[in-house]
Formats: C-alpha cells, sequence, structure tokens
C-alpha cells in the first residue's frame, strides 16, 4: 500500500522550506561555517521529528502480511486497519507536502505556468512512486503458469488474467491486494483540490472542517467499509488524514509565530488528549480494554472495518507537536526498515506466505522465521533493484521541472492575487522543528 509515498518520510528536505525561505540558509560573509552547521542541525532536527512515521509504515505493512497468514491473527482484522493507516499516512503526508508547497506559491503571487510545473512534478512523483512495481508485478503473474496465478494471487476469482485490465485498474481486475491502489491513486487527484480550497478559505478555513469532520465521523461509525470496494466509502478516512495535516500545519505555524513553548499543563492536556486516543485506538482494534473496563462500545457494530482514521491522526498530530516515548518506540530500527520497504512487502508478500515449500514445514517457528527472511530478502531486492530507481527518475525529472520553471517567464498572468497574507504566515508551515 503506500505506502505510501516518495518515502516521504525519507525525504526530510521535501519537508522544510526552500533555502530562500529558511532563516538559517541566508549566508553572510564570514559566517559561512557557522551557518552550515546550523543548517545540518536543523535537518537533522527534522528527520528526527518523522522518523517514527516509517516506523508506523512498517508495523502496518507487518500486520497486513500477519493478516494474510491463517495461523496468525485469527481473531482481529488487524489488515483492515493496517490499510485505514497506510490510507491515512499517505493523505496526510502528501496534503502536508502540497500544502508547503501552495502557500509559498501564493505567497510570491505565482503565474500560471510556474503552479502547472508543481502539478506536474506532484504527479510525477506519484506515478514512480507507486506505478513501476506495481506494474512489473502484473507481468511476472502473467508470465506464470494459470494455476500458479491463481494460486499466489488471483485466489477463486472466476475472470481470466488480463494484463491490460489489470495494468488499467479495471474494477474486476483488483487481484488481492491491488484493490487498494486505484483507491489512492484517484485520491491524489483530489489533493491539490482539497489544499487550494482550503487556502481559499483563509481564516474561515475551519467553518467548512466542522461539517467535514462530523461527516467523517459519522460515516465512520454508519458506513459498510469491506476490500475490493470503490473509493467512495473510504473517502472519509483519507480525509481524515488530509483535513489532520491541515490542522497540524496552523498549529505549527501558530507556535512558530508566538514562538510558543509547552509548559507542564500544556503537556498534561496534550498527553491525556492523547493517551485518550491511544487507549480508543485499542480498544476498536482488539475490540474490548475500555470497552470491557470502563463502558461498551456505543458506535454500531458493522461487520466491516473498524473505524480508526480519526484516532490515528489525533495520535500523529500529538507526536508531532510534542514527541513522546510513543514515537521513539515507532523509531526502532526493526519497523523503520519494514517502513522502507513496506510498498514491496504490500505488493509481494503473498509470493512468501503462499508457498509450499515454507508452508509445510512442520515447526511452527521455522515457518515464522523462514517467512520473515524470505520476505525480507524478497522486498530488499525489489526496493534495491526497482522501487529505488524508481525514486532516483522521479528526483531526476523532478529537477528537470525546476530548472524548466527557473526559466520559465515572470511576465504570466498572476493567478493568486488574494491569501498573500496566509501564504506569509504559512510559510514555515512546512517546517518541522
Amino acid at each position: 500500500m503506500q505506502h505510501n509515498v516518495e518515502d516521504e518520510t525519507n525525504n526530510a528536505d521535501e519537508l522544510q522550506p526552500p533555502p530562500e525561505d529558511h532563516p538559517l540558509l541566508v549566508q553572510e560573509e564570514g559566517k559561512s561555517s557557522s551557518h552550515h552547521i546550523h543548517v545540518k542541525a536543523t535537518k537533522a532536527l527534522v528527520a528526527s521529528k518523522i522518523l517514527f512515521l516509517d516506523g508506523v509504515r512498517g508495523l502496518a505493512a507487518l500486520l497486513v502480511f500477519a493478516q494474510h497468514v491463517p495461523e496468525y491473527l485469527k481473531n482481529i482484522n488487524v489488515g483492515a486497519v493496517a490499510v485505514d493507516s497506510f490510507f491515512v499516512l499517505s493523505s496526510f503526508l502528501l496534503t502536508w507536502l502540497f500544502m508547503k508547497k501552495s502557500l509559498r506559491l501564493v505567497h510570491e503571487r505565482a503565474g500560471l505556468r510556474k503552479w502547472l510545473y508543481v502539478l506536474a512534478d506532484y504527479f510525477c512523483k506519484r506515478f514512480f512512486r507507486v506505478y513501476p512495481l506495481f506494474a512489473i508485478t502484473c507481468v511476472v503473474l502473467w508470465f506464470m503458469d494459470v494455476d500458479s496465478r491463481r494460486h499466489y494471487y488471483l485466489g477463486d476469482n472466476p475472470t481470466a488474467f488480463d494484463l491490460f485490465k489489470t495494468l488499467t485498474f479495471e474494477f474486476h481486475s483488483r487481484y488481492f491486494v491491488f484493490w487498494t491502489l486505484p483507491l489512492e491513486i484517484s485520491y491524489y487527484f483530489c489533493i491539490p483540490v482539497f489544499v487550494y480550497g482550503t487556502i481559499v478559505l483563509r481564516r474561515l478555513w475551519w467553518i467548512a472542517y466542522l461539517p467535514a469532520y462530523y461527516w467523517v465521523i459519522s460515516q465512520g461509525w454508519t458506513e459498510y467499509r469491506t476490500s475490493h470496494t470503490g473509493l467512495l466509502p473510504h473517502i472519509p478516512t483519507f480525509l481524515a488524514g488530509s483535513m489532520a495535516a491541515v490542522i497540524f500545519v496552523k498549529l505549527d505555524t501558530w507556535i512558530k509565530a508566538r514562538k510558543f513553548q509547552f509548559q507542564w499543563f500544556h503537556t498534561l492536556v496534550l498527553r491525556a488528549i492523547e493517551l485518550t486516543a491511544l487507549g480508543l485506538f485499542l480498544s476498536v482494534v482488539f475490540r474490548g480494554l475500555f470497552f470491557v473496563w470502563i463502558h461498551e462500545n456505543v458506535a454500531p457494530k458493522s461487520p466491516g472495518f473498524p473505524f480508526t482514521s480519526v484516532l490515528l491522526t489525533i495520535l500523529l498530530v500529538c507526536e508531532l507537536l510534542l514527541p513522546s516515548p510513543l514515537s521513539r518506540m515507532m523509531e526502532w530500527n526493526f519497523l523503520r526498515f519494514w517502513g522502507k520497504v513496506s510498498f514491496s512487502v504490500y505488493l509481494l508478500h503473498g509470493f512468501v506466505i503462499y508457498n509450499e515449500r515454507l508452508n509445510f514445514q512442520t515447526d511452527y517457528y521455522c515457518r515464522l522465521f523462514s517467512r520473515l527472511g524470505m520476505l525480507a530478502l524478497l522486498t530488499t531486492a525489489s526496493y534495491q533493484l526497482v522501487e529505488y530507481p524508481s525514486q532516483l527518475l522521479a528526483r531526476r525529472i523532478s529537477k528537470t521541472l525546476d530548472e524548466q520553471e527557473a526559466k520559465a517567464s515572470m511576465t504570466m498572468p498572476v493567478l493568486c492575487t488574494f491569501a498573500s497574507s496566509e501564504g506569509s504566515k504559512g510559510l514555515g508551515a512546512g517546517v518541522i522543528k
């Protein structure tokens, strides 16, 4: 699943403003060395703030893997929670990044041509992050014999494998885990519209978010969501991630503008909110805990995916504002490794868990460690041979687009004649300190 994304969490530089907007990057005569030290410290601080997101993605990838192994986690649907986590992380990070760029363009009163370059760069990165590995996986399946294809991916699906239909995400050709990719790709097109709409609202953005949150929560409680469906039932999950990203940007901007420092009572309130959200999140996932100890779940019971997206976004925002041991636990290198290769884990784990040679081992721990070992080898090879080169190509194209943008005429009609004050306030929104 995305999976989410360049790796967004691996690219700390993208979460900072450009050199001309960063006070630490203003080079003065005789001070270059000290400034370089400050720059390195800033980048290290940015990276340390977002490392835990890699760990969250890695944990989600392992939960999807565990859900599809018949002998693990039989009584709870952690795979559904992991899929929702992928959706939330993807929408949260992409909205955050795109809003930072958009606020900068609004402040610069950029012309139409510059906006088009930014959109082209955005969609180029999304395409090369997701599609190459997916396409190669489809081609590998196409070369397999019918029995192997059904064993690993198609299952009991009665439709014959059609490479073109699979590559174009035809609804009945979204086999196994392929069903999530068209949903994410479809939402990629919604993010620029969402961000621009938020900027247009200026200081009234929160008025639109109140009914939006009401709709997200009511849909999450009452809507039946399951796998292999269209985008509409899962829109609330994506929207929760995007709205949380905007709220974080606004809070982060306010904190920086006022040089706000968390006192003990602020920390106490924030931790109370976070721990309550964490307790409810775990209670929903494991169908117990608070619902046994305190009060039964008041949400209507549904056989579909559990509703966890809003609770997860609360945890993300709290940890980004003021990291705690929870985020430091997610920075464990073991989880960050799986987060780095999470897209490969998501797409390719079927070749491991349905491998008969591994499954026929009689000892439980032999099966467990051989599956993890083979999964690590397969996904590492996939990342090095497909994902990473695709990202390098995307960066090269992005650099070319940036060079073309720099040469673009500055006499184009102005696209944005409003919100310059909003853009000025938001310049630091993408900086994580």
